[in-house]
Order: C-alpha cells, then sequence, then structure tokens
C-alpha cells in the first residue's frame, strides 16, 4: 500500500508518497503534475527501494513556496531549498535520485549543489533546447489559467491536457510537431492531466518556466555523481533527448536507451534502480 503524509517544512508543508523498504529513492514528477504520477513507479519498485515521491511546492496537495523566495530567484534554487529540507526532515541521505521533465531539471540542480547527499542519478524527459525555443516556449507554452466567470479556465485546461498528447511543444499543432494520437489515450488520462493543472492554479507555469530555462547540456554536463539518463522512444520529449548524442558528455554521465512503448520503459528503470542500489 502506498501511504499519504505531510511534511511540515519551513517553506510550507509538503505532501508526499511512500512505499517500500531499503535503499531510499526519492522520485520527482514533471510539471504540473504531481506523485500521483509516480505511483506505477513506485509499485514497481517498491520491492528494491523505499520509495518516496513529494508533490513539488505548489503542485498536488503541497503548499506553493512563499512569493518572497520566489519573486527572489527566478532560478530552480527555491525548488533546490526545498528539496535539501525535505530529504533532511526525513533523514534520507544518502539517496538515489530520480527526475522527471520539470522534476528532472530540479534533480540535476540539486545534484550538483550536494553531490554528497545523491548516490545516484537517474534522469527521464530530460533534453536540450535551443535558446530560440526556449523563447517560443516562454511565450506560448503558458496560457492564463485565471479563473473566468464562464467557466473558459477549464476548457482551457482540457485543449492544453488534449495536446500534450498529440504534439510537442502542444501549441505547434502541426505534422512537424506531431508525436501521438490522443484519441487512443483513455479520456481519464486527459481528464487527470487537466485537473492537475487545475489545481495548480494560476501559478502552474511556477516551477514549468524556470525548468525549460534550465533544459540545456551546459546545465547537466557539471554534475559530478553517477548518472543515468533514461531514454525511451515512446518519450514525448524523444527528439530533444536524442540531442545529447551531439554533445561529449563526461564520462560518469551514462546513456540508456529503449525501444518500446510504457512498459519496455519501466522494466528499464526497474533494472536501473536494481543495479544501482545492488
Amino acid at each position: 500500500m502506498i501511504q499519504k503524509n505531510y511534511a511540515n517544512l519551513s517553506l510550507g508543508q509538503s505532501h508526499y508518497r511512500r512505499a517500500g523498504s531499503g535503499p531510499k529513492l526519492v522520485l520527482l514528477h514533471p510539471s504540473p503534475l504531481s506523485s500521483i504520477f509516480m505511483e506505477p513507479i513506485i509499485t514497481c519498485l517498491r520491492a528494491h527501494v523505499d520509495a518516496i515521491a513529494p508533490d513539488t511546492p505548489g503542485y498536488g496537495n503541497s503548499d506553493p513556496l512563499p512569493a518572497p523566495v520566489l519573486q527572489a530567484d527566478n532560478s530552480l534554487a527555491p525548488y533546490v531549498a526545498w528539496l535539501d529540507e525535505f530529504v533532511d526532515h526525513l533523514g534520507l541521505e544518502p539517496f538515489v535520485l530520480y527526475g522527471s521533465a520539470t522534476g528532472a531539471q530540479v534533480a540535476i540542480e540539486f545534484a550538483k549543489a550536494y553531490p554528497h547527499k545523491v548516490r545516484h542519478l537517474i534522469l527521464e524527459n530530460a533534453a536540450h533546447f535551443e535558446s530560440s525555443e526556449v523563447q517560443g516556449f516562454q511565450r506560448e507554452y503558458f496560457p492564463s489559467l485565471a479563473t473566468r466567470e464562464d467557466g473558459g479556465h477549464f476548457m482551457q485546461a482540457w485543449q492544453i491536457a488534449s495536446a500534450l498528447f498529440q504534439w510537442f511543444p502542444w501549441y505547434a499543432q502541426d505534422e512537424a510537431h506531431r508525436i501521438g494520437d490522443a484519441a487512443k489515450l483513455p479520456t481519464a488520462v486527459i481528464h487527470a492531466t487537466a485537473m492537475a493543472y487545475l489545481v495548480a492554479g494560476e501559478d502552474y507555469a511556477q516551477a514549468y518556466r524556470r525548468a525549460f530555462n534550465n533544459e540545456r547540456v551546459e546545465r547537466l554536463t557539471p554534475v559530478a555523481v553517477a548518472t543515468t539518463v533514461l531514454r525511451w522512444s515512446g518519450s514525448v520529449l524523444k527528439k530533444y533527448s536524442d540531442r545529447f548524442d551531439e554533445f561529449e558528455l563526461p564520462s560518469n554521465i551514462k546513456m540508456q536507451c529503449v525501444q518500446g512503448g510504457a512498459e519496455a520503459r519501466l522494466a528499464a528503470l526497474q533494472r536501473i534502480v536494481r543495479a544501482v542500489v545492488a
């Protein structure tokens, strides 16, 4: 059974899910989702590790970071400081750190700031974006979800959630950017994604924007801890993750490439984690 709890931190309450026993594994989710996204991974790995998946501040059931903290630094540093307090509060170090998308960028910055606390870094849906692409993301990717009297924010969240599974970036709705077919997805998946946007509310882009700014190879290469980057053919970001092959990465950063869908990806992640904690 996956347990749910709260950590009372100086930066607010942080909700988290936890299951299993043994070596510690901290799981950081994409934005604007929550730790519920990590439940399949927790279920898969709970026999091998003590898996802890927090909701990033401002997402799921975690309090947002205080406004002065966010206003003082436009990088991911406030989220790194939160994660440091969270793992210290639960006494988790040393631990394996996994991050996907936004979670991967927070994990990268944490591993650089606190390498002695990270036993191994596992990244998924990490990529390299060009500056011009990031500028486009910052302009177009984050329409307002401020509440409207006509309920238009509900429709906006649904449109984004549906488009996420068809194009990347979601607003570039042409064949060149097509990644999938939302019609093949259960409506419940789109609904859960739209609800994550609505739960995060008007500030859903706080960590998201910072992660996009961080998503470049020069932010990854200074990582000194042992790192595995999981790349799989079904990833939304595969095209951009494959750009890592164009760069010379340090020997501590290894690529693990997997062909197949979600099941193959989960099996590969299980193999990586089992090897790391053996």
